[in-house]
């Protein structure tokens, strides 16, 4: 089975306001909430045999980020939860490819990323209440 490989990426630029809205949407259901951050993950099937090299790496995570930010692409997520948070991620079902992952693909193998075959996004949330969550 193919290993996926997940690339986290910051919120930049208008992203940055998408906290504050989801915030102030949920605190009428949740008064205890106290924060939301938000991230992408791209979600990338790889095929090879081997893991991708450095270079493929560097390519992968030069697609995925923001041309203008430096860093903004990493391997593990920025988003730790505490003890008082919650972490939930949102996308598409990983047995159905989107529109979206055709496209990434295309550019993919067009980069010279043939071990590309499906790459879906997801965003993740970080919720932080004053208190633990209930199950």
């Amino acid at each position: 089975m193919s290993p996926v490989l997940h690339f986290y990426v910051r919120p930049s630029g208008h992203e940055g306001a998408a906290p504050g809205h989801t915030r102030r949407k949920l605190q009428g259901k949740l008064p205890e909430l106290q924060g939301v951050e938000t991230e992408l993950c791209y979600n990338v099937n790889w095929t090879a045999e081997a893991l991708p090299s450095a270079e493929e790496t560097k390519k992968l995570m030069w697609l995925f980020g923001c041309p203008l930010l430096l860093d903004d692409v990493a391997r593990e997520s920025w988003l730790l939860p505490g003890s008082n948070d919650l972490l939930l991620e949102v996308g598409p079902r990983l047995n159905f490819s989107t529109p979206t992952s055709t496209n990434i693909v295309s550019v993919c193998r067009a980069t010279g990323l043939g071990p590309v075959d499906r790459v879906e996004t997801t965003r993740r949330y970080r919720l932080s209440f004053a208190h633990p969550p209930s199950a």
